[in-house]
């Protein structure tokens, strides 16, 4: 948590949303209803006083490391002619299922001419 100093507000004092957003995200990007969306989530602490909704800058802070997106480290990135190869294969292999179990008219098992 950061020390509060004196252009930021302390950490832990309650703050309307629409209030909070410039001083949490200085450059925009962000709502009050993308707010309550993440609260909904579980991400971010809210209190909810006289119906308005108020949180802190500490509360966004974790709610900023919990939506960290860690890079996918599974696979290698396929190259575009094996993605459409992967794409191609799956498709031949859907439409050898149907035909085998019936799914598909009869009139599409006929071969063109």
């Amino acid at each position: 948590m950061r020390p509060p100093d004196e252009d930021r507000p302390d950490p832990n004092a309650p703050m309307r949303l629409k209030d909070i957003i410039p001083i949490a995200f200085p450059h925009g990007g962000i709502t009050p209803a993308g707010l309550r969306r993440e609260a909904k989530r579980g991400r971010l602490k809210l209190m909810r006083i006289a119906g308005k909704d108020f949180t802190t800058l500490a509360a966004i802070e974790e709610m900023q490391r919990l939506c960290v997106v860690e890079p996918d480290r599974g696979e290698a990135p396929l190259h575009p002619d094996d993605e459409a190869k992967a794409s191609l294969a799956a498709a031949r292999a859907i439409v050898k299922e149907l035909r085998e179990t019936g799914k598909i008219s009869t009139s599409l098992n006929r071969k063109r001419r």
